[in-house]
């Protein structure tokens, strides 16, 4: 169970951009988290959906967000 960084995109971003942080948390997984949701109140479902089997097997999660 590796540590993960997952990264999440500003507005009109993408996931891809994740890659710019690879180098920055060489010990961990950096994983893009591609969201299609326009209000805080859709991405609920969405981001729940994305980030419960990514809890459930890992030790630490760090989030780094854009906006």
């Amino acid at each position: 169970m590796k540590d993960i960084v997952v990264y999440i995109h500003g507005k009109g971003g993408s996931a891809q951009e994740a890659a710019h942080y690879q180098p920055l948390f060489a010990n961990s997984d950096v994983l893009g988290f591609d969201y299609e949701a326009r209000l805080p109140w859709e991405a609920k479902e969405e981001f729940v959906l994305f980030f419960e089997p990514i809890v459930k097997s890992h030790t630490s999660v760090t989030i780094v967000a854009n906006s």
